[in-house]
């Protein structure tokens, strides 16, 4: 397969970055930086279940 290469700088990156959606980003985020990832899931299911536990307050209390 044909390789293209081009020229890409820092700032150029950034640039085209900072078009994508907030939510691309989330995504682009998590996709380069694995471990926060699984940080973030392991925060997701010790919440999960502490909600499931009746240990969670509700959002109307959170200030």
């Amino acid at each position: 397969m044909p390789q293209i290469s081009i020229t890409l700088t820092f700032e150029k990156l950034l640039e085209a970055i900072q078009q994508l959606s907030e939510e691309q980003q989330e995504h682009l985020f998590f996709m380069i930086n694995k471990d926060y990832e699984k940080a973030l899931k392991k925060m997701k299911k010790e919440a999960w279940n502490q909600h499931k536990k009746g240990k969670s307050i509700p959002a109307a209390k959170i200030k």
